[in-house]
Formats: C-alpha cells, structure tokens, sequence
C-alpha cells in the first residue's frame, strides 16, 4: 500500500534540494561571468545597470512560482531545467519573461511556448515583503537570444496573457495593455489596477 503522506514528503523534500541547488549554481555562473548576460539584458530594456537586482529578483520570482506550481500539483522538473543563467541553452526554453517589481528588482524567468508554469495573476498579487511591494508592474516577454517576435507569435503571446489575467482579473479590477518593442525583440505589457470610485 501507497503512504501518500510519505510520497508527498518526498517530493516535497526532493523540490526543496532542486531548488536549493538550482539556487547555488544560479548565484555562482553569474558571479563568474560578472554579471555580463544581466548587464546585457536590462541595457536592452532600459533598465538600471545593477544586475544584482536581477539576480535577487530572479531568485525571489522563482521562489514564487515553485510555491504556486507545487500547490496546483504542477510538476518543477521541466520548469527548473529551463532556469539557466544563460538561457539561450536552457531546454525547452522559448521565451524570457523579465519581470519589473515596481523598480526594486528585475526577475528573468525562462518559459515554454505556453508561458507555463508561471501564473501571471498569482505572481502579479504576489507580496515582495523584502521589498515592501506587491506584485509587478510590467512584464516583458523576448526571444532567449532576442530575434524578432513575428505577428504570429506577438498576437499569441497577447491572447496567453490576457487568458492568464483575465482568470482571475475582472476589467473592473485590473487593467494593462501592450506594446511592441520598436524592433519587435520583446513585448511589453504594462499593468495596473484599477482604481475603486
């Protein structure tokens, strides 16, 4: 007989080690290179110069969305191997999702042609207790190695979005909207709630 209590301690503790691993050589590739890819990634955004942000928002972020897909039972393995410093040879990696936490850090999360796991709505209700901030206000989407989205794939990704939102978000709570890059090499959606009269 099966003691699922036992199983599910199993996996719990085997998710822990993957993840605490995964952490580790995370944190020592991009020491090594110093940082160069997250340099390279926020000057293609526009964003502030201090990788370290992406790296501890990276962290933070991952931590997140381990949490969500363990509760909806979502197997990590797959998700986890995609999560490499340098993306472009991460496995099954299609597209980067560079996440904006109100400016207090930048997370860079790796993502199949579904943008699954990642839940959007979960993580955009998310509270950063570190950073005194809840959630994210805009959300990036490239190709690993940043060639051109094509209309296909922009539409696509628009409608896997809005569908992720949209679950949990009504019009009346949540409002947001995209914006192609001016070389269409990423899609930007900007967030934000809706005010209550």
């Amino acid at each position: 007989m099966i003691d699922r209590r036992k199983l599910a301690k199993d996996r719990s503790e085997l998710a822990r080690a993957t993840y605490w691993s995964w952490e580790k050589r995370l944190r020592a590739e991009a020491r090594s290179d110093r940082y160069a890819l997250y340099i390279d990634h926020m000057r293609r955004l526009g964003l502030p110069g201090k990788p370290g942000l992406m790296l501890d928002g990276t962290i933070r972020v991952i931590q997140a969305i381990s949490a969500y897909a363990s509760i909806d039972g979502i197997s990590l393995v797959p998700f986890m191997d995609m999560q490499q410093y340098n993306p472009c040879g991460a496995p099954g990696a299609r597209y980067i999702l560079t996440f904006d936490l109100h400016g207090k850090a930048f997370a860079r999360v790796s993502a199949d042609s579904k943008l699954s796991p990642p839940d959007l709505a979960d993580l955009y209700n998310h509270p950063w207790y570190d950073y005194k901030v809840v959630g994210y206000r805009c959300l990036w989407i490239s190709h690993p190695d940043w060639s051109r989205l094509t209309n296909s794939e922009l539409e696509q990704l628009e409608d896997a979005v809005a569908a992720d939102l949209r679950f949990d978000y009504s019009e009346d709570e949540l409002s947001f909207w995209f914006d192609c890059g001016p070389d269409a090499s990423y899609l930007c959606v900007m967030l934000q709630d809706v005010p209550v009269l």
